[in-house]
This record gives C-alpha cells, sequence and structure tokens, in this order.
C-alpha cells in the first residue's frame, strides 16, 4: 500500500464506520473495517478525479457493496439469493397490508397473503438486518454530516434491493459494467460513451438495452 491509498483510507475512516457500525455487534470491527478499507481502495483504483462526483459518494457504493458481501458470507445461516428475492416481497407486501388492513400486519396475515409458509418469513425477520438510517450523523473533512449528504440519493436505503442489484450487476462482463457506469454514474450520453469504447451510437443503445433488460428479468423473476 502506497502512500496516496493510505491517506485516502485515513480521510474516509468515518465513512466506512458510518457504514460497518450497524453490524459491529454481530462481526469483529476490525474485520468489517478491513472490508471497508478494500472497497475504498477498489473506490480509488477505478475514480476518475475528472468526473464531477465526489470521491466519498464513488467510495460508498463500493464499500457498502464490500461490507454487504461479508455480512451475507459470515450469517450462520447464509442468506440466499432467493430468500433476498422473498425478503423484497415481504417490504412490498407489508406496505400494502398496512395500506388495506389501516395497521402492521402480522407474519402470518403476511404469510396468508403471500401463500408461503409463516416460519419462512419469520425466518428471514431473523437473519436481514436494516442499514443505518440516512439522517445518521457522520463527520468528513472536519464537518458534520448527514449520511444523505455524502451520496447523490436514497437509492441505497434499502439494503436488499442493493445487495440483489450488487450481485448481478457483478455477474455482468467487464465490459458492460463499465458501460452501466459511465452511463449512470458518471451521467454520459450514448453518443460520448461509443466514443470512449470505440463503437457506434447504435451499438451503446442496443447494449444498454440488452443489459437492462437482463437486471430486469432476473430482478423481478417470479418466486
Amino acid at each position: 500500500m502506497n502512500k496516496e491509498e493510505e491517506e485516502v483510507i485515513l480521510k474516509n475512516s468515518n465513512l466506512i464506520y458510518s457504514i460497518i457500525n450497524k453490524y459491529t455487534k454481530y462481526y469483529d470491527v476490525d474485520d468489517l473495517y478491513q472490508t471497508g478499507v478494500i472497497g475504498i481502495l477498489k473506490a480509488y483504483k477505478n475514480y476518475d478525479s475528472s468526473k464531477n462526483c465526489k470521491f466519498s459518494t464513488y467510495a460508498y457504493t463500493y464499500i457498502l457493496g464490500e461490507v454487504l458481501k461479508y455480512v451475507n458470507n459470515n450469517r450462520n445461516i447464509k442468506l440466499s439469493s432467493e430468500y433476498l428475492m422473498i425478503n423484497k416481497k415481504i417490504q412490498e407486501t407489508r406496505t400494502i397490508l398496512t395500506q388495506r388492513l389501516m395497521k402492521e400486519p402480522s407474519n402470518f396475515e403476511l404469510a396468508l397473503f403471500l401463500e408461503i409458509d409463516e416460519s419462512v418469513i419469520n425466518n428471514i425477520d431473523f437473519l436481514t438486518k436494516e442499514m443505518d438510517s440516512l439522517d445518521r450523523i457522520i463527520n468528513e473533512d472536519g464537518k458534520s454530516l448527514m449520511l444523505l449528504d455524502t451520496i447523490k440519493d436514497n437509492r441505497y436505503e434499502n439494503n436488499v434491493d442493493f445487495m440483489l442489484l450488487h450481485d448481478e450487476i457483478e455477474k455482468l462482463p467487464n465490459d458492460e459494467k463499465r458501460l452501466l457506469m459511465e452511463r449512470y454514474f458518471y451521467d454520459k450520453t450514448q453518443s460520448e460513451i461509443a466514443k470512449l469504447m470505440g463503437v457506434n451510437q447504435v451499438q451503446v443503445s442496443r447494449c444498454e438495452k440488452k443489459i437492462l433488460k437482463k437486471l430486469k428479468n432476473n430482478l423481478c423473476r417470479p418466486l
């Protein structure tokens, strides 16, 4: 590790701790922190300072992704993609039934609605943990900020959605992952990406549609 990397890690230590804090009751703090460091280093390796994107914003996704992978891989019972998908459906159903029943539905009511065994919902409730609230106060560059202020929006508030999406993106070939990063993180046009990748705009458009369709099909497949 060189001096620049050490400085980047030191400068973003508070960001790492703000992400791992929720899990320190269940996992070793040092292991969690080192996992966050891996995310920081990956972000640093891929970060382009010429882009109009704050490093902490860019690094957040890398840190969170590594931490969620660590947590999932080290659970007593590892959460499968199927369980994650069921949990997503449970969350959606809970919102619907709360509006219909004018109260928080019980797991039994959720099981009846979803036509699954109540024990499945009980197990998922036990295994899943919510991420820190985005209004959590952290320190960055000597200033007190809400975690929300360090990212572009609240797209990562639901860790289940993020984990599922992260897993699916990780399965993509490198060129497809690069296209998504340039298109949706750096907000580049298809024409700009075409020049960058040495292809034409039509090819980029077709490839983008193909990637999004693939992700949608995988994320929205029936239980």
